[in-house]
């Protein structure tokens, strides 16, 4: 992947990068000449940090990866994050950098000549997450030290920081997420008052109170998570021209938004009247108002990047994401849900083949990351759709644990890997019997890191409902999430959520819930793919099950990429792993049914004697 420019009046389009073994990711302006963008480091995930101009020239590398190893004259080597623009003066950006303490990170200027930074904000603790002001003030630090969660606050540059709330990190609160522009009023999201799900309340800051609700849903939260990240940040819609939020994206069944400014919301109404069934988000309103870039997507089709020019009320397309998928060809996705056997309402999606009754169709169980905090989608997927060419049916649960359902769903999920948590997923695929949608001889469980975890945890704990599992970069030993050196104010997250290995109950639980341990229980072929750089789950998770699973005498394929980590992020690496993946459906289910995409032909194999 390389970076290019279009020029919005003539319709250009420039290549300004010209990797040819990296990848340049995460792209932003700096300023209205300069370009921001990350480099991958072959899946080690301490990406540097690059800046060129928009016509290409004067490239440089601002900071390497962030490491906790830096000494004081690696300055550069303590970046750690973007966090915004400095309008005032755009040769310097705001950043994250670990520049007084290495554990606790500071806000800088990082002057984009000389890559040098200066702290204009030292951390009063191990900081998480910096809200800052319309005019770049540091106004409120969210820091947790063990358990316990304090939102500070101060009035401006030099004040002194207040602590306005502190509670236990899974108990109900309160935490600001980003500035209105009268640099007063916050957004902040909050579950007190008996809330089953976090909302949006404005919050005073003359007053020091909660104010007003925005915008609540009593099934899914209402969090805009690290909104103050260039990443995020399309999530909060912020009109430079009416110095005001004029609108909020959350997570429903769907991307939904809540409008706060009439004329937007007319503009949006329009567009989706324009491109029916699709997700439309603003990315972007130009300074002056008069032009707004949106990404429409679907289910069905990865998106489209539109300009909407006001003045004109003219919608005119910039770039098409993927070219060569043709949304008709695509599967549709559906929001569904069952419950669990002890009666816990669950959500997920469902994915049907084209061209096929729903009726006893090939399954795949295809369980998100995670676990904790993200959840599945309406949106395309790639990996999903794959699966759907080839005839299968795909369901995606959100178990217990998923984040987006309030907080006492995600907590039903801690210390339950294998247990609770893996009983949502099989009852997701007895559900799919039951309904009639599935066959249940031919059921697969395929999913990554998490997911990876929960294909070798069904494979072992639940043999009887898979005729094959396909783990991708995942979790096998649970012992070895736990690191048994680390300091003990910063282990409180794995003995909650995984448990503490000092406590016999928990490391027998532990130990039980490890699909390693269990190896002799598979009875079908699985395939396993690993990058050897993975610095999330170490490539020893995938050796220790292949011993396991050669030990046992079991049918299995071990796919491992030297130059990659937690994914496979080249493109050359991706094609080859699913040409794996398809080979190996293939030979466990058959070819249940494959259909042409895109106008390309697909190739089959030369057809053999006996099929």
């Amino acid at each position: 992947m390389n970076l290019a420019v279009i020029d919005l009046e003539k319709g250009t389009k420039n290549l300004i990068t010209n990797f040819k073994d990296k990848q340049a990711t995460q792209p932003t302006w700096a300023n209205d000449d300069r370009i921001l963008f990350r480099v991958d480091d072959d899946g080690k995930e301490s990406f540097a940090l690059y800046a060129v101009n928009r016509d290409g020239s004067d490239p440089v590398i601002l900071a390497s990866g962030y490491s906790k190893v830096a000494t004081n004259s690696e300055v550069n080597a303590r970046f750690r994050d973007i966090l915004r623009r400095n309008k005032k003066d755009p040769r310097t950006l705001y950043v994250l950098a670990h520049i007084e303490r290495i554990d606790w990170p500071d806000v800088a200027r990082l002057d984009l000549k000389t890559g040098r930074m200066t702290v204009v904000a030292r951390a009063p603790g191990d900081v998480e997450r910096y809200v800052l002001d319309h005019n770049d003030e540091v106004r409120f630090a969210l820091v947790t030290q063990g358990r316990n969660r304090r939102v500070l606050y101060r009035d401006g540059a030099g004040k002194e920081w207040q602590e306005l709330t502190s509670r236990d990190v899974d108990e109900a609160g309160w935490e600001p997420v980003v500035f209105d522009g009268d640099n007063k009023t916050v957004l902040v999201w909050s579950d007190l008052g008996g809330r089953t799900t976090r909302a949006l309340y404005r919050y005073d800051t003359a007053k020091k109170q909660l104010g007003e609700l925005v915008v609540a849903d009593d099934t899914y939260d209402i969090v805009i998570p690290n909104a103050e990240s260039f990443a995020r940040s399309h999530q909060i819609i912020f009109d430079s021209s009416k110095s005001r939020i004029v609108g909020i994206g959350y997570y429903a069944d769907r991307l939904r938004f809540h409008w706060l400014d009439p004329e937007i919301a007319a503009i949006h109404q329009q567009v989706e009247a324009s491109l029916p069934d699709t997700v439309h988000s603003i990315r972007q309103i130009s300074e002056d108002g008069s032009r707004i870039i949106f990404t429409s997507y679907s289910d069905r089709d990865p998106g489209v990047y539109y300009l909407f020019d006001k003045p004109r009320k003219k919608l005119s397309e910039i770039a098409v994401i993927s070219p060569k998928v043709d949304p008709d060809q695509m599967a549709p996705v559906k929001r569904v849900t069952f419950n669990a056997r002890d009666g816990l309402k669950l959500h997920g999606y469902l994915t049907l083949p084209k061209g096929r009754e729903p009726k006893k169709l090939p399954l795949i169980l295809h369980p998100h990351g995670g676990p904790y905090g993200p959840r599945d989608d309406w949106t395309y997927n790639a990996e999903v759709q794959f699966y759907a060419n080839r005839g299968y049916a795909v369901l995606q649960v959100d178990y217990r644990g998923s984040g987006g359902y309030g907080r006492q769903f995600e907590i039903a999920g801690y210390k339950r890997w294998g247990l609770e948590m893996q009983d949502d997923l099989s009852d997701g695929v007895k559900w799919a019997i039951a309904e009639g949608i599935a066959d249940p001889a031919k059921v697969v469980i395929s999913g990554a890191s998490y997911g990876g975890y929960a294909t070798m945890a069904g494979l072992t704990f639940t043999p009887e409902l898979y005729c094959a599992g396909i783990n991708y970069v995942g979790v096998t030993d649970l012992e070895m999430m736990i690191p048994k050196a680390a300091p003990a104010e910063r282990m409180w997250w794995r003995h909650s959520r995984l448990g503490d290995l000092t406590k016999r109950e928990d490391k027998e639980r532990i130990q039980k819930t490890s699909p390693v341990n269990f190896a002799d229980r598979i009875r079908v072929p699985v395939l396993m793919a690993y990058g050897k750089n993975d610095p999330r789950v170490v490539i020893e998770h995938g050796y220790d099950m292949e011993s396991a699973l050669k030990k046992a005498g079991k049918t299995y394929k071990m796919i491992i990429e030297p130059d990659e980590g937690h994914g496979f992020r080249k493109e050359e690496q991706q094609i080859a792993f699913y040409r794996e993946v398809d080979a190996f459906l293939e030979s466990v289910v058959g070819r249940p049914g494959r259909v042409d995409v895109g106008g390309l032909k697909v190739v089959e194999p030369p057809a053999k004697a006996k099929r």
